[in-house]
């Protein structure tokens, strides 16, 4: 806790100078509370003021089981004292999506077979205190300066990670791993089989995670024209990162979403199933794929390492997932419950002797989703991602909302392929930022300001 306190007040610091700055230089600042807040994300700012007890020591599913009053919920209520809202708590039709998530909370306290409620509890509060600090946010700035708030936020984080990883594993100081994560050295080395750097998170895969994010935003800044060169030269430093957490589904996910970002911005009005966009998006693609694993010098990242280790562990997590799945299809057993419903079910203890599967979460974000909440909320998932590729392909098509149109693509996609692999996408240092895009650009994608305003692609 000194520590996050400690950090606190150093971004702080940044943040305040940074003001000055600007105000010197009679540039606008109003973004730069959004900013800070956005910057705090990876960074897990928050204060428990409650800690049920749980047989599962590490985690109840793939959110911490602890109640946090959180950074975003205390600038939330600055926020109210400072500007008054009476559409505050208004219900929007371009809120369809956070309906759903909040429809699935409800369900999933009234499941009799979650095990652990205050875990769905400690899920809703993360979502209420971003969406209500987003929405003030909404009300309060325009699109220009959201994105100025996004852009500045991901440029520190990207080159402060970029720091971090040439510190580590390059130069091989391992000092840096511990500074922003305890135990971070171990998860660095992944337990000594496999360096990576891991920059302000706690594995190679979160950072990877990050960072390619981070790489569709400034992508589709760049192919917008939104300062262009510095742009490209963040995108090059993130993807140099990327290379160094030598994480093999972050590799993937980069060509991938470079790839579909290009085709896209060029070729958003045409089908996606076509000979068209088989030969320009997803052949190239293809043949960069096989490269990499087959013929880059990257390749036995892929085929040698722990590889074989890895695969097994996802395929014992698909059959532990699969287990929790059948006992509750319909609506799963929770949002954030999984791992606690494992180790209360005396059928499950019996069958799984392995710790690690009891202890992390399902490296298998879709799995989790269908643990979790059943079918039912596995369907309205499918449905939230096709329905949101076609609504920002319409908006690329249409020249408006481009770059959080083209970012929420690329956002969608990570999610599909690291969905498979790991529990990243749904923690707490990430499930923010998928909030962030996701609430911006279906408040924008549906025109509720001028044209001219949402327009970005200058």
């Amino acid at each position: 806790m000194l520590l996050k306190i400690l950090t606190f007040f150093v971004l702080t610091a940044i943040y305040f100078i940074w003001y000055v700055v600007n105000l010197i230089q009679k540039k606008d600042s109003s973004h730069l509370l959004f900013s800070f807040i956005v910057t705090c994300i990876p960074f897990q700012m928050s204060f428990p003021v409650y800690v049920p007890a749980y047989l599962s020591v590490d985690g109840i599913g793939s959110f911490t089981g602890k109640i946090f009053l959180m950074l975003p919920l205390i600038a939330s209520l600055a926020l109210l004292v400072m500007q008054k809202n009476r559409n505050l708590l208004s219900r929007y039709r371009n809120e369809r999506w956070l309906t759903w998530i909040l429809l699935l909370i409800a369900i999933s306290l009234a499941n009799p077979f979650n095990v652990a409620r205050w875990g769905t509890v400690a899920f809703a509060v993360t979502v209420i205190s971003y969406i209500l600090f987003f929405r003030l946010i909404y009300n309060k700035l325009n699109p220009l300066q959201i994105l100025n708030g996004i852009f500045a936020s991901f440029l520190f984080l990207c080159v402060l990670n970029f720091c971090l990883a040439v510190l580590y594993p390059v130069l091989g100081i391992t000092f840096v791993t511990t500074i922003f994560q305890a135990g971070g050295d171990i998860w660095a080395t992944r337990n000594g089989t496999r360096a990576g750097a891991i920059g302000i998170f706690v594995t190679p895969a979160n950072l990877g995670l990050f960072s390619v994010i981070a790489s569709g935003f400034f992508f589709a800044s760049y192919l917008n024209g939104i300062k262009k060169r510095l742009s490209i030269i963040v995108l090059i430093l993130t993807g140099m990162t990327i290379i160094l957490t030598y994480s093999r589904t972050s590799y993937i996910t980069f060509v991938v979403i470079l790839i579909t970002l290009l085709y896209l911005s060029k070729n958003a009005g045409k089908p996606l199933l076509s000979l068209k966009s088989f030969f320009l998006g997803v052949l190239p693609a293809a043949v960069v794929l096989y490269w990499l694993v087959f013929l880059s010098p990257f390749s036995a990242t892929f085929l040698k390492t722990d590889a074989d280790d890895m695969y097994q562990a996802r395929l014992d997590h698909w059959t532990m997932g699969m287990d929790i799945f059948r006992r509750s299809p319909l609506i799963g057993v929770g949002i954030n419950s999984h791992l606690e419903f494992v180790n209360r079910s005396p059928e499950m203890s019996k069958v799984i002797h392995n710790d690690f599967l009891t202890s992390n979460p399902i490296h298998n974000t879709h799995l989790i989703i269908l643990a979790e909440t059943g079918i039912l909320g596995f369907s309205l998932w499918v449905i939230f991602i096709l329905t949101t590729i076609n609504r920002a392909k319409v908006n690329i098509a249409q020249n408006v909302n481009t770059i959080l149109a083209l970012s929420e693509i690329a956002l969608i996609i990570i999610y599909i392929i690291y969905g498979f692999t790991d529990w990243a996408p749904v923690s707490h240092s990430t499930f923010p930022i998928f909030l962030l895009f996701t609430y911006f650009f279906y408040k924008y994608s549906g025109s509720t300001r001028p044209a001219h305003v949402v327009v970005q692609s200058t």
